[in-house]
């Protein structure tokens, strides 16, 4: 395997095209994206020590009634290159990151990022976007869960709750669509995230579709969102629509509220069918132990509650955002099935494993 290391300008260029035809098909390319100078080729331990004595200099101990303080330290990942390898007809890519620890600053109006905490957001980002530019222009394999992980969920969803959660951005706001499947068994785990301007027919569009080739699902739970009526019909799936009774509920009078706990009584008693009010009764077609959970996007909410206690601020990029839910997700997935499996064997351990994977 040969290696050559090549100048960005380069990279499209005759030089690229001549090392290919001379060294033959397999050899890896390490494109020099960032200067010999860059805060990213340098150790850890530099970075670190740089970044200490900057908030050192910002926020001394021994100042009182300082606006800038520091609030400990946390760990950072930063991508700082990449390789790509072509063998044959196959092109890979290979990440480079570097973990280093920074302190954390907080003054007045929140959190304070240091100017070498800055200076590896730039850098990363120009190395993000020479590889965006040259994965669409030359295809490939990717690291897709290195890069952005993939959500881990078993099993035979025919029941899905979707709800959105708004974040910060930069510039604006967006939100994240999630979707949360249940089994006929009362498995429960989160299916896909995705993160999109605004709740809007297109967005719900590309949720359902990549939800649907997972699991065909039935029946589809959320409040009253009209673009999600009309993603459903855009992506021509015939499945059940059932609003959330909570929401409804908080719309109504009190009056209106005592009628609507009547109607559903009497379904549930089996004196109404569901196919007379679909759109509040569908969740009667599933079996009586998954009534609680079908009749309202309440599951979901307690999984956005989640992502509340993890607070996203305007320094936040969509890509890390959208990072950090699907990990949270994958954690909540692991925490419910590891739940379910000790508590029907009644494993003795169960408390100290529980610490150990919630800390």
């Amino acid at each position: 395997m040969e290696v050559i290391t090549i100048d960005e300008k380069a990279l499209y260029g005759t030089p690229l095209s001549e090392a290919v035809k001379e060294l033959g098909q397999n050899l890896t390319l390490v494109p020099n994206i960032l200067p010999e100078n860059a805060l990213l080729n340098k150790s850890v331990k530099e970075i670190e020590k740089m970044a200490l004595e900057e908030a050192e200099k910002t926020s001394p101990k021994h100042v009182r009634g300082k606006e800038i303080r520091r609030k400990g330290y946390a760990r950072y990942k930063f991508l700082k290159g990449f390789h790509i390898v072509m063998v044959g007809r196959e092109v890979k890519y290979e990440l480079e990151w570097i973990s280093v620890k920074l302190p954390v600053l907080y003054g007045k109006e929140g959190r304070v990022k240091t100017k070498v905490e800055e200076t590896l957001l730039k850098e990363e980002s120009k190395v993000f976007a020479v590889l965006m530019l040259i994965y669409s222009v030359k295809g490939g394999k990717l690291n897709a869960k290195l890069w952005m992980p993939q959500i881990e969920a078993s099993g035979e969803f025919k029941y899905i709750i979707v709800d959105g959660k708004y974040v910060k951005l930069k510039g604006g706001k967006g939100v994240l669509l999630v979707a949360m499947g249940v089994t006929e068994e009362g498995k429960r785990a989160v299916l896909d995230i995705t993160l999109s301007v605004e709740e809007d027919a297109m967005a719900y569009w590309r949720l359902l579709v990549e939800v649907w080739k997972r699991s065909s699902f039935v029946l589809v739970v959320a409040d009253g969102i009209k673009a999600l009526d009309k993603a459903i019909s855009l992506a021509e799936l015939h499945v059940e629509r059932q609003g959330c009774l909570v929401h409804l509920k908080r719309r109504k009078t009190k009056e209106e509220r005592e009628a609507l706990n009547a109607i559903i009584s009497s379904a549930e008693n089996g004196e109404i069918k569901p196919e007379s009010c679909p759109t509040l009764l569908s969740y009667l077609k599933a079996s009586k132990k998954l009534w609680k959970w079908l009749k309202s996007n309440n599951l979901i909410e307690s999984f956005n509650s989640l992502l509340e206690r993890r607070r996203f601020g305007k320094f936040h990029s969509p890509w890390r955002i959208l990072q950090i839910a699907r990990t949270i997700a994958n954690n909540y997935n692991l925490l419910t099935c590891f739940l379910v499996t000790v508590i029907i064997l009644r494993y003795p351990l169960f408390f100290s494993l529980y610490q150990k994977y919630t800390q």
